[in-house]
């Protein structure tokens, strides 16, 4: 996807609320026909700072641009219906008394749909969405599924330059919120729209976003690209917080470059030199491996004892004892491949790639 000019621009944003602060000095980008996820714990700010871009809240301090307009800052706020914003929440907020196709053209001319310009509209929208079919359905007579792709429909036929969407899936149950979810999005892409969605599910994110903001107690942690944020955190916190890790109490060599840990000497990420100091080294548990075979030399091999075994469907969970330290390691159980385990063993372990090190002293 080509990325062009930034229609959304955050400099410095903070908001407080009776003294207590929400989000602090706020500052991001989204570029036109760029999916960019919000990720976070909740009460970290998110939907919060997705009501102030729609113009729901004012702010304390900073500036919002909207294509290089400003929109909104300490002293001034366009009103809402002037942003041409698109916005979905959890479950759609649909009109009850107004078919879908009312619903739809609800904000385009008289929210008739009458004109061959607004009835052109819908329907393009419709058809985008797959909803084409539902258009004299009532809300009730749809499924949650089906709502929310009214709600997205709805928020796409004024051709906003950009949507606005908080957890627009958590209400559906699994099944269903991976199908509409990848409906929607593919519907987002095909119309080019800019989006920012707000989520806490981080397998989500990484699956679907071209960038993630880690926001946690009103502030960005770090924003990248999901391979950046999984395999080059800034910090253990951003590490910890976007997927599982494995750690050791680690020290760094005289010349910064690799670190000694009970797994033996491992080459880090960073470029940073962290000579001689002590710290903490991660590792993704994709980098493990009960298989050793044709494996290449310049990979870490290491034995570990089994301490315990935890079986879970076709996976299972080893804590592991190495020079002392234990850890958890989670692997595919394969019965083909996987050798014989049990309590006590010894198995040979390989790990793969470098490690992320951060120095606490």
């Amino acid at each position: 996807m080509l990325l062009n000019k930034s229609i959304l621009e955050i400099n410095g944003l903070s908001k407080n609320f009776n003294e207590i602060e929400v989000l602090n000095n706020i500052s991001l980008s989204l570029k036109e026909g760029e999916l960019l996820f919000l990720l976070g714990s909740s009460g970290c700010g998110k939907s919060t700072l997705l009501r102030i871009i729609a113009g729901f809240e004012q702010i304390n301090k900073g500036r919002i641009f909207l294509y290089d307009k400003l929109i909104a800052n300490e002293k001034k706020s366009i009103p809402i219906q002037q942003r041409n914003l698109g916005y979905v929440v959890q479950e759609g907020v649909l009109f009850p008394h107004l078919t879908v196709y009312r619903n739809i053209a609800y904000g385009l001319g008289n929210g008739m749909g009458k004109t061959k310009q607004e009835i052109d509209r819908v329907q393009e929208v419709m058809e985008l969405t797959g909803i084409s079919h539902l258009s004299q359905r009532f809300p009730y007579e749809l499924s949650g599924g089906q709502q929310q792709r009214v709600a997205l429909a709805r928020a796409l036929a004024p051709k906003p330059k950009l949507i606005l969407l908080d957890e627009p899936f958590s209400a559906l149950d699994e099944h269903l919120r991976h199908q509409i979810r990848k409906e929607m999005l593919s519907a987002l892409r095909e119309s080019n729209t800019s989006a920012l969605f707000v989520t806490h599910d981080r397998e989500e994110a990484l699956t679907y976003a071209d960038r993630i903001a880690i926001m946690q107690k009103g502030k960005i942690l770090q924003i990248d690209t999901p391979y950046n944020l999984y395999w080059h955190p800034q910090t253990r916190e951003t590490a910890k917080f976007i997927g599982t890790v494995i750690e050791f109490d680690a020290v760094a060599d005289q010349k910064g470059e690799y670190i000694h840990c009970p797994l033996g000497k491992i080459l880090i990420h960073q470029n940073e030199k962290y000579q001689n100091k002590h710290g903490i080294v991660l590792f993704r548990p994709e980098q493990f491996s009960l298989f050793t075979e044709n494996m290449e030399n310049d990979f870490t091999h290491f034995e570990a004892t089994i301490v315990k075994i935890i079986s879970s469907g076709l996976k299972i969970r080893l804590l592991l004892a190495v020079n002392n330290t234990q850890f958890m390691l989670e692997t595919q159980l394969i019965p083909t491949h996987q050798p014989k385990l049990k309590i006590g063993k010894k198995i040979n372990i390989t790990l793969q790639g470098c490690g992320l090190f951060y120095s606490t002293k």
